[in-house]
């Protein structure tokens, strides 16, 4: 009987092994799902606000495509940049609420190039606005550095960005 009784004790201790096994990788499986979520779901985020801060810098630039045609004056032009630096800043405030995957360093760094990029945009929109109301030709000059540095953080956001995908 004792040899029975081992062999039953052996064959229940297999059992609860495999069920315990069984659910080690079910866990894993399920954590592993989570995080391809959560990245998809910045992903997708990170995407959106790309595609916002676009339109932003498309609308904005046809309206100064306007006052550079003369159909606006400074005054004008001053009004409408007074208009769009909280759409910006907006933009701004979203990109530094991302929530990159902890475990991608690369994602982390393309929302930090990222965020640096529509702070310069949004800081060359003021010195432009400066240089409508004054005439400062250093703020007009300040500007266009600005928005070319923008654009250079833009570009090596999107690089990371792509890397870590």
């Amino acid at each position: 009987m004792k040899k029975g009784l081992q062999k039953k004790r052996r064959v229940t201790i297999t059992a609860i092994l495999a069920i315990a096994i069984i659910a080690i990788i079910i866990y894993l499986i399920v954590i592993v799902q989570l995080q391809n979520i959560k990245r998809q779901s910045f992903v997708e985020s990170f995407e959106g606000l790309v595609s916002k801060a676009h339109m932003l810098t498309q609308s904005y630039q046809k309206e100064v495509g306007k006052w550079q045609a003369k159909q606006y004056d400074n005054k004008t032009m001053i009004s409408i940049t007074n208009e769009y630096l909280p759409k910006y800043k907006g933009l701004l405030d979203e990109s530094k609420s991302l929530n990159p995957p902890p475990a991608t360093k690369l994602y982390q760094n393309a929302v930090k190039l990222y965020t640096k990029s529509i702070e310069l945009e949004l800081e060359s929109n003021i010195d432009f606005r400066n240089y409508l109301s004054t005439g400062n030709l250093a703020e007009n000059e300040t500007s266009s550095r600005l928005l070319s540095d923008a654009l250079r953080y833009e570009t090596d956001s999107f690089a990371a960005f792509k890397s870590a995908r």
